[in-house]
């Protein structure tokens, strides 16, 4: 195990190396560099895992330093990993700003006449958002006015329901003082209902 560790150790501190050279280098010469750094953290990552099984098979009096050695490892090769993420990102960004760059430098302006078009600009994005929130809350007020009125109408049908439900008991059972008590009483509901 433990020359596997210092194997490991050494292939680390040169990745680390590395990957300094890399943010120092001429941009344009870091090509053969970068496929070395790669390569070696994907070395670094199965070694790392190797050593992790190693230490479950120390006996117990080393295996806590072992296991406190290899998670100190692991911890540089994370910082390793992500110092080459970042860098990766960085130059993403500066290539997206150069190429963003010669595309404003390579475009060809002319005058408005010699289009023979009206002018159009480009509106910006954060208004064109605030214009769809404004259509979307139109449209939740149009559905909210819709579900109004549906139940509306559907409480009106229980009423003419109802009252056609009692109609028809009086009917059968022939009541005529309800009948009129209840025309009564619907007539002014509807007087109340239409206020």
């Amino acid at each position: 195990m433990e020359s596997h560790y210092q194997q490991t150790f050494r292939l680390l501190t040169e990745t680390q190396r590395q990957v300094h050279e890399l943010s120092t280098l001429v941009p344009g010469s870091e090509q053969a560099l970068e496929s070395r750094v790669w390569d070696n953290l994907r070395q670094l990552e199965q070694d790392c895992y190797r050593l992790e099984n190693m230490v479950r098979k120390e006996p117990p009096i080393r295996r806590q330093e072992a296991k406190y050695r290899v998670d100190q490892l692991l911890a540089d090769f994370h910082g390793v990993q992500n110092a080459y993420r970042s860098y990766q990102q960085k130059r993403s960004a500066t290539e997206q700003e150069h190429r963003q760059r010669e595309e404003l430098l390579s475009r060809r302006y002319t005058t408005n006449s010699a289009e023979g078009s009206d002018t159009s600009i480009a509106l910006d994005h954060a208004l064109h958002h605030h214009q769809q929130l404004q259509n979307a809350n139109r449209g939740l007020d149009d559905i909210i006015a819709n579900a109004t009125g549906v139940i509306s109408n559907l409480k009106n049908q229980g009423f003419t329901l109802k009252f056609r439900m009692v109609m028809q008991l009086c009917n059968y059972l022939k009541i005529d003082s309800l009948l009129s008590y209840t025309q009564a009483h619907s007539c002014l509901n509807a007087a109340t209902l239409s206020q």
